[in-house]
């Protein structure tokens, strides 16, 4: 497979029971990380690990539209510190493309501006549960 440019990702906040594509996207970022357990002993020259639990966290980063229902909602969801669901399709829309599906909650929003710049809406979130790896289904 080849390189793909990021301007095809499609980022989606679920509103209501809708997924709908956030407008604006400048960029985004899904980070994981596997925790570990050290089972080593005394008796050992080299250390021993085991699995231990999974997380997730992100960023994302749009120009400020307080017109667009998802930013809005978003919006709306980190102030009140209410659950999201986000979908992210960073190849694009389309069957058997990735997507990668979880809750989260969104830990800080920002709205700045600078001279030469649109006004910008900064997310952190942190998710919740699983980060599920599927194929769109469309």
């Amino acid at each position: 497979m080849s390189a793909t440019a990021a301007k095809h990702s499609v980022l989606k906040l679920t509103v209501g029971a809708t997924p709908t594509a956030l407008g604006e996207v400048r960029s985004y970022s899904i980070e994981t990380a596997l925790g570990t357990i050290d089972a080593s002993v005394l008796s050992t020259t080299w250390k021993n690990y085991l699995v231990g639990q999974s997380g997730w966290s992100g960023t994302l980063e749009c120009f400020y539209d307080p017109t667009d229902a998802a930013q809005a909602d978003l919006v709306s969801k980190a102030r009140a510190g209410t659950l999201c669901t986000l979908a992210v399709q960073p190849l694009g829309a389309g069957a058997g493309k990735t997507e990668l599906v979880g809750t989260a909650y969104i830990t800080s929003m920002g709205i700045s501006g600078a001279t030469e710049d649109a006004v910008g809406l900064s997310i952190s979130f942190q998710g919740t549960g699983e980060l599920a790896l599927n194929a769109n289904a469309s």
